[in-house]
Order: structure tokens, then C-alpha cells, then sequence
């Protein structure tokens, strides 16, 4: 059965919902080198002996020459049309999907037409493809360029990986473009809060007052 570019990244387990521009090209690059040999018929067993001796050199080139770890996160990104919102998640967390749902209708978001992705790094078990911290920022960039307007981001760490968070102070409104931005420091601790849940909700209402015509 001959595999497209699509069925491929599923079967590497990375969700996609975003266009092929989001990926990094490293990433498509090596999608269409794998796509080719799989749908050879005695690409399979080169593939299998290529990518075990290319990934060795490349772990021991890349641990002996740089040192560079490669960062782990997991950001959860939901799109509701006029309103986007990202969770910094753990492995072992849950996603707070009725959550989000209320922030959303709070400002205005269309909870039926809600899109999700979770991205996850390192986004392939390779080392043949570059997966650095300037990786990781391309790439949530450009999934940032994607979501609405305005974007709720939940957790300081993100900001590692998209700049323009980096400095924006807790509960306060920043603009990138077109895009406003207001960030929470940490999920868990506003989950855990009632009066951080209400200071949430007067930013949220100045936030949206701030930007109605």
C-alpha cells in the first residue's frame, strides 16, 4: 500500500491540522525521502539499513560537536475561530477541554467549531533531522501566525519557544501584528485559585472591552 505525505506523518504519530508551510522544512524534506523509499519495493530493507547507520553518525556528530539537548514540551493549541487559546501541558496532565470551552464563550469564541492540535517535541524519535531549540521556535511560531486574532496562552514557558511572549507580563495584553496576546503564567495554579480564576475574568472583560469598535 503506497503511503502519501499525510498518512505518513500519522503513522509517526504527529497530529496535523495546519498546512504543509507550518512544518519545518527539514521536517517535509525528510517526509518526502521516507514517503519515496517506503513506496519502493525494495526501499523498505535500504530505508531500514540507511536510517540506522545515518542515525548513529548523526547522534555521535551531534553530542560530540555541539552538546545541544533537544527540548521536550507539549503545547495544546485550540482554534475558535475568533479566539485561540494554548496550554503548556505535561505529560501526565489533563486537558482541561470544558475549561477552555468557558474561556472561549467568555470572549466571544465559537465552541462548536473548535479545531485542536496537540504538538508535541521532539516531533519525530530520530536524530536525523533537526530538532533544536531554534527548530522548536520555528515551528510554534508559524503555529502561532496560525491561530486567531486574539490568543489566550497559559503558561510562562511557552515563551521559550515564541519570543514575543517572553517579557509580556502576567495578565496583561501584547500585540504582535495583527494578533493580541494575553498571557497566564501557570494553568495549574489557576485552576487551583478562585481569586486567580476572577482576576482571569476582569482581564478577559478588559481585554475584550479594549477591542470592541
Amino acid at each position: 500500500m503506497k503511503l502519501n505525505r499525510s498518512g505518513y506523518l500519522k503513522a509517526m504519530g504527529i497530529d496535523v491540522w495546519t498546512s504543509r508551510s507550518a512544518v519545518a522544512p527539514q521536517v517535509v524534506a525528510s517526509v518526502d525521502a521516507a514517503i519515496e523509499a517506503a513506496n519502493s519495493p525494495t526501499g523498505m530493507s535500504r530505508q531500514a539499513a540507511a536510517t540506522k547507520v545515518e542515525t548513529d553518525v548523526a547522534v555521535q556528530i551531534g553530542d560530540a560537536a555541539t552538546g545541544e539537548q533537544i527540548p521536550e514540551f507539549m503545547l495544546a493549541l485550540f482554534h475558535y475561530e475568533t479566539i485561540g487559546i494554548c496550554l503548556s501541558l505535561h505529560a501526565e496532565s489533563e486537558l482541561p477541554r470544558r475549561f477552555c470551552d468557558d474561556v472561549a464563550r467568555a470572549m466571544g469564541g465559537n465552541i462548536e467549531s473548535v479545531r485542536y492540535q496537540l504538538l508535541k517535541w521532539p516531533m519525530l524519535s530520530t536524530s536525523g533531522i533537526d530538532q533544536s531549540i531554534n527548530a522548536a521556535r520555528e515551528v510554534v511560531t508559524q503555529k502561532f501566525r496560525q491561530m486567531p486574532a486574539r490568543v489566550l496562552v497559559f503558561g510562562d514557558d511557552v515563551g521559550e519557544y515564541y519570543y514575543p511572549l517572553r517579557d509580556l507580563a502576567p495578565l496583561s495584553v501584547g500585540a504582535v501584528g495583527v494578533q493580541t496576546f494575553l498571557k497566564v503564567p501557570s494553568l495549574k495554579g489557576l485552576l487551583g485559585s478562585g481569586s486567580a480564576k476572577r482576576e482571569l475574568m476582569l482581564a478577559m472583560h478588559r481585554w475584550r472591552s479594549s477591542e470592541m469598535p
